[in-house]
């Protein structure tokens, strides 16, 4: 069996990529385009030396020219063609503002303090007498500050009366009476009442007149316990005053000496401090009193009777006569 194979020819057509390649077996020149100068057109460096210009400083500016620039100057700094502001003359005065005739002046502050030199010295007494309180018989400071809250150790200090309790109570008592009769001193001073005395008389007034008022306060109520049998419960109130009054005077000589150097001239504020703390300690002294008296099973009309006539109508009488 016989095959017939026939043949076609392709007639797409390609670029064929190796006529692009140059043929090495040629060669081309160069192609340089050279031109023939004559060595005549070249420059000659000049090296010969030129002058330099020196540029000489301007001259200095005369003396008119110096009036000139100022007065230029001043020119543009000028309010109203003049050098100064002129004041206004339109001010209208109120009628009702009262200008002294000696003209205005700076504002003058007062420094409200006592002049005088005996106050500091009595603050240094006091506090010398406090410290030698404290470093000779600190122990009782402690059981006096403890006696203000409880009552056995109160009772105790009344019972036992050693050497160290008496010289201890003696110099906070005397403690007392200064810092006391100083702090009345500059309440009467800051309310400005009237009396007989003034400056340090009027402190030795305040210190006889506060000895007076406890001295016979002590008497009324030996007195009264002397006709109601009742001396051991009379005896013990008047110890526990005694150490109120002595932890008072440790309280109140901070306000003393507040109020001594106090910058300002309203001296309120520690006064009523002050006037709070006497009022605190009073009022624990009658309830200390109560206390006593009902543990020592005393009637309600003896109670009645020595406050009445030991604590109020005394503090009513001082009231009377101050304000009087």
């Amino acid at each position: 069996m016989e095959f017939a194979f026939t043949y076609q020819q392709d007639t797409v057509k390609t670029n064929n990529q190796l006529k692009l390649v140059p043929d090495p077996g040629k060669t081309e020149g160069l192609k340089v385009q050279r031109t023939i100068i004559s060595l005549e057109s070249v420059l000659v460096r000049d090296t010969s030396r030129r002058p330099v210009e020196v540029e000489l400083a301007p001259p200095p500016p005369t003396q008119a020219q110096i009036r000139y620039w100022r007065w230029r100057n001043e020119q543009k700094i000028l309010v109203d063609t003049s050098r100064y502001i002129s004041p206004k003359n339109n001010v209208t005065l109120i009628s009702s503002v009262k200008v002294d005739e000696k003209g205005l002046g700076l504002p003058v502050y007062n420094r409200a303090t006592v002049h005088a030199d005996w106050v500091t010295i009595l603050l240094l007494l006091i506090l010398t007498l406090f410290a030698s309180v404290r470093n000779t018989y600190s122990k009782y400071l402690g059981h006096l500050f403890q006696s203000l809250v409880n009552y056995s150790t109160s009772y105790r200090m009344y019972r036992e009366k050693n050497n160290s309790v008496l010289h201890g109570a003696f110099r906070l008592e005397v403690y007392f009476y200064l810092t006391g009769s100083l702090f009345l001193f500059q309440v009467l001073n800051h309310f400005q009442i009237e009396m007989f005395y003034s400056g340090f008389n009027l402190f030795l007034a305040c210190l006889g007149s506060i000895l007076l008022y406890f001295l016979l306060k002590k008497l009324a109520y030996q007195m009264l316990g002397s006709l109601l049998e009742k001396n051991n419960e009379s005896g013990e109130y008047l110890f526990n005053m005694d150490n109120f009054n002595r932890i008072a005077g440790l309280f109140l000589f901070p306000i003393i000496s507040f109020i001594a150097f106090y910058p300002w001239e309203n001296r309120v504020f520690p006064v009523i401090v002050g006037l709070f703390i006497v009022a605190i300690f009073y009022l624990f002294l009658l309830q200390r009193g109560i206390k006593i008296l009902l543990k020592k099973q005393l009637s309600i009309f003896y109670l009645f009777l020595y406050l009445c006539t030991l604590e109020i109508l005394p503090m009513l009488l001082i009231y009377k006569i101050v304000v009087a």
